[in-house]
């Protein structure tokens, strides 16, 4: 993750040489000064200071819109569209690979969450980022480590590099009722799984509050 922020730090100063050189010269003396406009591309500074945050806490508030949509198949080979299944639940929605030793840490606390909040409006989804030839592999682990929650795949890294072109695992979304991005997990760090629980009985009970519980007193 360091060396992905100072890559792009990198490209930053690029942006900004390429730009003006970052100095121009003293209309009056000709000499040079050091420019303080903004570079020509400041998109490049919004992404750096989102790893910065990233770097300093495990997880992320942001108010991001909807996330963008896919379309993958799960372990049995059937179809599975994001639009179509959120149906105005709270989704959190996890990147991961076999290889990844966080991601497998990480998996029986989202399965533990999945079976806690699953019949109380709240999706879980598990995308598997192994590459192409390797789907036999995945079956058994998922078997092995007891996930019940939908997985899906995305050996191709197609929609893993819409959410996350760092291709950083895990990587997770949650999303609201409404169906936009509400928090931001990176990476996964001892004690995730209760900051996400805590969220997800917030979200889930804005829910409830929106719906009213028609009691009077």
């Amino acid at each position: 993750m360091y060396t992905i922020a100072n890559e792009l730090y990198t490209i930053y100063r690029s942006d900004l040489k390429a730009s003006d050189g970052g100095r121009h010269r003293d209309p009056k003396t000709g000499g040079l000064m050091a420019r303080t406009t903004q570079p020509r591309y400041p998109a490049a500074r919004s992404i750096i200071l989102l790893i910065v945050l990233t770097l300093v806490g495990s997880s992320v508030n942001v108010s991001a819109g909807a996330p963008p949509d896919f379309r993958l198949k799960d372990l049995d080979g059937n179809w599975f569209s994001l639009s179509e299944n959120l149906d105005g639940n709270v989704a959190y929605i996890s990147f991961w690979a076999t290889w990844c030793v966080p991601c497998r840490r990480e998996m029986p606390h989202l399965e533990k969450l999945h079976q806690e909040f699953g019949d109380q409006g709240f999706t879980m989804i598990g995308i598997n980022t192994d590459p192409p030839g390797t789907t036999s592999k995945i079956k058994p682990y998922i078997k092995r480590y007891k996930i019940s929650y939908t997985t899906l795949l995305d050996p191709n890294n197609n929609v893993l590099d819409k959410y996350n072109p760092t291709r950083e695992l895990p990587y997770a979304v949650l999303v609201d009722r409404k169906g936009n991005v509400v928090r931001v997990f990176p990476g996964y760090r001892t004690g995730d799984e209760e900051v996400l629980r805590e969220k997800i009985i917030e979200l889930l009970g804005q829910g409830n509050d929106a719906g009213g519980t028609g009691e009077t007193e």
